[in-house]
C-alpha cells in the first residue's frame, strides 16, 4: 500500500471528506502467490461486496464488450515463428488513471499500523476486481496500438493479436526480427508510461542487450537447464528446448465426486495435446452425475478404481514434451489435415499441420476436441457425423488463425466411417432433418472434396473418442504425429462411394390431382 501511495496509484483525501455525488468504499485485501518472481503480494479489491442495500459496486457496472483475444488463438500463433519472444507489461492496471469524476467509487480506507489513525483513500487508478478493469485496460493497449501503426508497426500487431491481459506472447520468423519487435514494443509502450518486464525467448542471443533485471527471473533458480520453464498463458514452456510440457501433482484425498471434481479441474490444456487423456475423465465424470451422489459421497468400488489408476499416472505426464514451433525453412507446402472418429462412448477431433519442406517433411499436432455421447442412446453413424461436424468447426477454426500468418495450400479431413463419408458427399437435402442439418453445416465449413476415408488403425482421433490413461499417452506416437503414412501423403483424387443405400434419407413423396371433370 505504501507503494500505491508513493508512485501515486491512491491518495489520501482530507478531511472533511468532499463529496458531489455516490461514492463506494471498496473492501480489500492481500493475495500471496509464493511462485511469483516480481509480486508476491498483490492486493484485491473485492467489487463485489454488498452494501446495505444489497448491491455492489460490479453489480452497477458494465463489463464493457469483449476485446480480449482468445487463449486459443494467441497460443497457436505463438507457435508460428520460429523465435519465441515473451514479456509482461509492468503494473498495467495500475498505469492507467481512472477519470476523476469517477474516483469517489473507488475508495478505500487504511492504516499502515495498528497505532495510525483509520484514514480514507481515493484509487486514482484502473483497480483490480471490478468488472470493467479488464475492458479499460485492454482497450487502452488497443488505442496504443491503432496510433503506433506508421511508426511501430510489429509492435502495434502484437499489441492487437498477441497479448492476453498484460501477457505479451510472440514468435518472429529471425532473431533479428525478434530484437526488432522487442525494441518496437519497448518504445510503443513507453510512450504511455508502460514498461515491459519478465523478458524471455527460445534464442538466448534475443536478450543480449536487456537489463537483467528486466529479464525472467525464475530462469535463474534452476541448476539443469532441462527443468528451466515458464508459464505462459496457463502451460509450461521450456525456452531452452523450446518445448510446451505438463506436470501435475495429484492431492493426497479421499475419494469423492467433490474430490475428483477438483482434481480434474486442475488440467489446463487449452489446445488439446491430452484431449483423450480429458476424454476419460469427462466420461468419469459423467459415470458421476450417472449414479446421483452427493458432493461427499464415496462412489462404487469400480470408480474408485479407475479414479486411484488415473490419479496414480498423471505424474507421467511430466515427461511429455511438445515442439512450440511449427516453422520450417524453404517451406514448399502446408496442408491441414484433421481426422474425426467416434464410438458409443462418445466423439472427438484432432489437427495436424504437415508442412513440405526441402529438408523433409514435418507434421505438428495443432489441437483437438472430445465430447462425450449423449446419455439418450444415438446410432453410431450419427455419432461419427458428430464427430464430422466437431473436426470441420475445428479445422476451420484452426486454419482462420493461422492463415494470416502463414500460407495454407491444402486442407483434408479424414473419417472412418463410410456411411457418414457418403452422407457429407451428398446434398443436404437428401437426409432427414438430423443428418441433414449436420451435413449442411459441415459443407458450409469445408470443400466436400477434402473428405476422405481413412482406416480404423490409422485413426489418431480413435484415442479421443475412447479415452486412455495417462502412461498410455506418453509415448503414443499415432496421437502426437499422426499415422506414418502421412509424411508420404500425395493428394490424389478420392474414389466417391455410391450413395443408393444409405441410412437416414427422406423418402419422396409425390400427389396427384384428379379432376373427374377431366376424365
Amino acid at each position: 500500500m505504501q507503494d500505491y501511495l508513493n508512485n501515486g496509484y491512491m491518495k489520501l483525501i482530507e478531511r472533511p471528506f468532499p463529496v458531489d455525488g455516490p461514492v463506494f468504499y471498496l473492501p480489500h485485501h492481500g493475495v500471496v502467490k509464493s511462485d511469483s518472481t516480481t509480486t508476491k503480494l498483490r492486493v484485491v479489491f473485492d467489487a463485489s461486496a454488498k452494501d446495505l442495500n444489497g448491491v455492489s459496486l460490479n453489480d452497477v457496472l458494465r463489463s464493457g464488450p469483449k476485446l480480449q483475444t482468445d487463449i486459443v488463438v494467441i497460443l497457436s500463433r505463438f507457435r508460428v515463428g520460429r523465435v519465441a519472444l515473451t514479456a509482461d507489461v509492468r503494473q498495467m492496471f495500475l498505469r492507467i488513471l481512472v477519470e476523476r469524476g469517477q474516483c469517489d467509487y473507488q475508495r478505500i480506507v487504511w492504516r499502515f499500523s495498528e497505532n495510525d489513525p483509520i484514514l480514507d483513500y481515493l484509487m486514482l487508478t484502473v483497480t483490480f476486481g471490478l468488472t470493467c478493469s479488464p475492458f479499460l485496460a485492454i482497450a487502452c493497449l488497443l488505442k496504443l496500438a491503432t496510433e503506433g501503426k506508421v511508426s511501430y508497426p510489429l509492435a502495434a500487431a502484437v499489441l492487437e493479436e498477441s497479448v492476453y491481459v498484460d501477457d505479451v506472447v510472440a514468435s518472429a520468423e529471425s532473431e533479428g526480427e525478434a530484437r526488432e519487435l522487442q525494441r518496437q514494443l519497448q518504445a510503443l509502450l513507453k510512450t504511455a508510461g508502460f514498461g515491459l518486464r519478465k523478458w524471455a525467448s527460445s534464442h538466448p542471443s534475443v536478450l543480449a542487450g536487456l537489463d537483467p533485471e528486466l529479464c525472467s527471473q525464475s530462469l535463474l533458480s534452476f541448476k539443469s537447464s532441462e527443468d528451466q520453464f515458464l508459464k505462459v498463458l496457463g502451460l509450461r514452456w521450456y525456452p531452452q528446448t523450446d518445448n510446451f510440457g505438463f506436470q501435475v501433482h495429484p492431492l493426497d484425498r479421499d475419494c469423492t465426486k467433490r474430490t475428483i471434481l477438483s482434481e480434474l479441474a486442475r488440467i489446463f490444456d487449452p489446445l488439446g495435446f491430452l484431449t483423450f487423456l480429458t476424454f476419460a475423465a469427462k466420461r468419469l465424470i459423467q459415470q458421476l452425475w450417472v449414479l446421483k451422489l452427493e458432493w461427499d459421497d464415496r462412489p462404487p468400488s469400480e470408480v474408485c478404481s479407475r479414479w486411484g489408476r488415473y490419479k496414480s499416472e498423471l505424474p507421467a505426464l511430466a515427461s511429455i514434451r511438445i515442439p512450440r514451433t511449427i516453422a520450417m525453412a524453404n517451406v514448399i507446402r502446408r496442408e491441414i489435415h484433421g481426422f474425426c472418429d467416434a464410438s458409443e462412448q462418445g466423439y472427438g477431433a484432432v489437427v495436424y499441420i504437415r508442412i513440405v519442406a526441402e529438408d523433409g517433411v514435418l507434421i505438428r499436432m495443432l489441437s483437438a476436441k472430445s465430447k462425450v455421447a449423449p446419455l439418450k442412446a444415438i446410432t453410431l453413424p450419427r455419432l461419427e457425423l458428430c464427430a464430422a461436424v466437431l473436426l470441420s468447426d475445428l479445422a476451420e477454426y484452426i486454419g482462420n488463425i493461422l492463415r494470416p500468418k502463414i500460407t495454407i495450400d491444402g486442407t483434408y479431413a479424414w473419417s472412418d466411417s463410410e456411411v457418414a463419408l457418403a452422407w457429407i458427399r451428398s446434398a443436404p437435402h437428401r437426409w432427414k432433418t438430423f443428418v441433414r442439418n449436420r451435413v449442411a453445416r459441415i459443407q458450409s465449413n469445408t470443400d466436400i472434396s477434402c473428405w476422405r476415408h481413412v482406416d480404423t488403425k490409422s485413426n489418431p482421433a480413435d484415442c479421443c473418442s475412447r479415452g486412455l490413461f495417462p502412461q498410455e499417452l506418453v509415448d503414443h506416437q499415432l496421437w502426437w504425429t499422426g499415422p506414418a503414412w502421412l509424411a508420404e501423403f500425395e493428394p490424389t483424387p478420392e474414389t466417391i462411394l455410391e450413395t443408393d443405400d444409405f441410412p437416414e434419407e427422406e423418402k419422396s413423396r409425390a400427389f396427384v390431382v384428379v379432376n373427374p371433370a377431366d376424365v
